[in-house]
């Protein structure tokens, strides 16, 4: 097989991790440390796609989400009590893109649902997903009118979609309220409460817990000395890049990489290794199919690997695109005389 292209990814990693706003004020697009390394091109890729997005980048996502808060916020004056909460990759760092989506749930605060066997002490008596379906129309209305230039796709399920005029990314307002888990009630830690999101066309609600989610990867990227999320980046850069279209989620991608044992993760100051275990990690799920349908996504509330979720097909078009890029880096290092267990700090 041809080896890629490396300056041609190397272009596209810079140009989807830097962000247009941050280059109109400084000359040109600023060195990533990666750039630096004195490494073959193919190295420099894997590296960099492990990095996380710059700060500032990152910092303008959050900024146009306050953005948007701020105008549905006054949603408070007809009447609403509401409030916000972020959930996606950006919220856990796993993003790859400058550009990257913001979700903002808009959560009313007007009844909250329990989780069984919880019962209210006085139950709500309104519909909530009439609603909720109220709060979101009040929404549509409220941004169409307040972004006249932007585009507003109000034929989502589960979200609200603004993008462009004056915005500089993609926002998705998510109408949702409040799902207080047994845990939520025993403990009162915050990532422990759930939401109940809104299927606007189903007209039914969905139980979620973003913030569950999320303290789960912080943790298995703690007890991995900070190499599963680079993982997880890594696989998400190596599917935008490829040929052929890989069908798996970002959530897809990181529930399954939550799965291999932390041992795999802990490679020093040799990070190259980490493409090398992960390839044996995922031709163990491509080759075990019991395994691999036994796995859920970190909260444990589905199956990682069913219908309508991840498939063996366009797990195994990741992989391929994995060992591809290690063959890759096999060469490069026998032309250096290194090996996959050379330490590299970028």
């Amino acid at each position: 097989m041809a080896k890629n292209n490396y300056q041609k990814r190397l272009e596209s990693l810079k140009k989807r991790r830097q962000d247009e706003v941050l280059l109109e004020k400084s000359i040109g697009m600023f060195t990533e440390s990666y750039e630096q390394l004195e490494e073959k091109s193919s190295i420099k890729y894997i590296i960099g796609a492990m990095n996380p997005v710059d700060k500032r980048s990152t910092e303008i996502t959050l900024g146009e989400g306050e953005r948007i808060k701020n105008q549905l916020a006054k949603l408070k004056e007809k009447g609403y009590e509401i409030e916000f909460r972020y959930q996606g990759s950006v919220t856990n760092n796993t993003h790859i893109k400058a550009h990257s989506d913001i979700d903002i749930l808009t959560l009313h605060q007007g009844f909250t649902t329990l989780e069984p066997p919880l019962k209210a002490s006085s139950p709500y008596k309104g519909n909530p997903v009439q609603d909720l379906c109220e709060l979101r129309e009040d929404s549509y209305e409220l941004l169409k009118n307040a972004y006249p230039a932007a585009s507003i796709d109000n034929e989502g399920a589960k979200s609200i979609s603004l993008q462009g005029g004056s915005l500089r990314r993609k926002v998705d307002v998510v109408p949702s309220n409040w799902y207080d888990t047994v845990k939520y009630q025993n403990t009162k830690l915050e990532y422990y409460r759930g939401v109940m999101v809104l299927d606007y066309k189903e007209k039914t609600r969905i139980a979620n817990t973003p913030f569950y989610h999320n303290k789960l990867l912080d943790d298995k990227d703690t007890h991995t000395s900070y190499n599963f999320k680079k993982v997880v980046r890594l696989l998400k850069t190596l599917k935008a890049d490829a040929e052929h279209k890989i069908n798996l989620s970002s959530y897809d991608i990181t529930a399954i990489m939550y799965h291999m044992q932390e041992s795999s993760y802990l490679i020093s100051r040799s990070p190259l290794r980490l493409v090398s275990n992960s390839i044996a990690f995922l031709r163990t799920l491509y080759e075990q199919d019991s395994h691999r349908n036994s796995l859920f996504v970190p909260d444990g509330s589905r199956k990682i690997f069913q219908n309508g979720g991840a498939t063996k097909a366009d797990l195994t078009l990741l992989l391929v695109e994995l060992i591809n890029i290690y063959e890759d880096l096999l060469d490069d290092l026998k032309i250096t005389g290194g090996s996959v267990n050379k330490e590299i700090i970028a």
